[in-house]
C-alpha cells in the first residue's frame, strides 16, 4: 500500500499513530479534543465538528 499527501489521524491515540507515520517517512496531523502533552497539532471539538458538517456547516480546521 502507498499513502499519497498527508495523514489526518482523529480520536483516541491520534498523536500515537501520528507519530509512528512520521518514523515511516509520512507527514502526519493529529486532531484532539485535548493537549496533555502539548504535541497535538488541532485541538478541537471533533465530535461537534462532525455534528455542525452534517447539518451543513462548514468545519473549522
Amino acid at each position: 500500500m502507498e499513502i499519497k499527501g498527508r495523514v489526518h489521524c482523529f480520536f483516541e491515540q491520534s498523536g500515537t499513530f501520528k507519530n509512528e507515520f512520521k518514523k515511516l517517512g509520512y507527514e502526519a496531523e493529529d486532531y484532539d479534543i485535548q493537549d496533555n502533552f502539548g504535541e497535538t497539532d488541532h485541538v478541537m471539538d471533533l465530535f461537534s465538528e462532525i455534528d455542525k458538517s452534517y447539518r451543513g456547516g462548514a468545519i473549522r480546521v
